[in-house]
Order: C-alpha cells, then structure tokens, then sequence
C-alpha cells in the first residue's frame, strides 16, 4: 500500500513542478500539503520530521520568493518606497481580479502608476515598473529551480 501511494503521490507532483509558471498558484505549498497527505498515508515510515523539516525549508523560502521578487526588482529598477507599497497593494489586488497573471499586471500598475504620479518621469516610471515584472519572472524561475529540487527530495526521500 505504502509503494502504490508513493508511485501516485510522485506522478500527482510531477506536473505541479510547471504550475509554478501561473503566478497565483502557490505550487510549493500546495506540494508540501501533498506530501504531507503521503506521510499520514505511510504512518510518516518514509518522511519523517527531519524529511518534512528540509521540505517545509523549500516552502518557507518559495513564499519568501513570492512576496518579494517584485519588490526587490521595482526597487533595483528605482523605485521608491511609495512605489514599492503601491506596487504590493497592486499585485494583491490584480491577483483577485484578474487570476493568474493580474498579479504582474498590478505590480507594474502600480509601481509605474505611483511614480508617475511621485515624479512624473514617464521614463523612470517604467523603469521601474518594467524592473519590478522582472524581478517577478525571476521569483518565477527560482520558484521553478525550487519545485524541482522539492519533487526530487520527495522521490529521494521516498524510494
């Protein structure tokens, strides 16, 4: 019973590796929950504490990835600190009205809209709106780079 849950547990995590590419999801999580289904299932023989502790590390460090990337990237990009709230604010919003990709499309509404209205540099406005898209597509990547290493742990840990 324990090998047939880690065979379908491991091709159910197999795809969620590239749903990491759709914004809102938080993939990671949703592999740790995942994966944490698989321990009850096994009576935790497999994955046990020091297994789900180096696991719930990728999670810890993915939502980290999450909430800042943007920021990190507007605030490279010139940003300043109203910008980088409006940008947050933005991305929150976006996310609910516009699921997946209205997380991007709020972050660079606004940071460009706060600093155009801040300092009126059209082009220091989408500078910094265009570094902080950046910075979110790069969160996107390490995400990616996460979930991999994740999906390979569990397959080490489990097999």
């Amino acid at each position: 019973m324990s090998l047939v849950a880690a065979i379908i547990t491991s091709i159910i995590l197999a795809p969620m590796v590239f749903l990491v590419f759709i914004p809102a999801l938080p993939v990671i999580p949703f592999m740790f929950i995942l994966a944490l289904l698989y321990g009850f299932i096994d009576k935790f023989t497999r994955l046990g504490l020091n297994e789900f502790l180096i696991l719930g590390a990728f999670v810890v460090v993915s939502i980290i990835v999450d909430y800042s990337a943007g920021i990190l990237g507007a605030k490279y990009g010139g940003a300043g600190r109203d910008s980088l709230i409006f940008g947050f604010l933005g991305a929150v919003v976006g996310t609910f009205l516009i699921p997946p990709f209205g997380g991007l499309i709020g972050l660079f509404a606004g940071v460009l809209l706060a600093e155009l209205v801040s300092f009126r540099d059209h082009k220091k406005a989408f500078k910094a709106a265009s570094y902080s898209v950046i910075g979110s597509l790069t969160g996107i990547l390490i995400n990616f780079i996460l979930a991999i290493t994740f999906y390979i742990l569990f397959l080490v840990f489990v097999f």
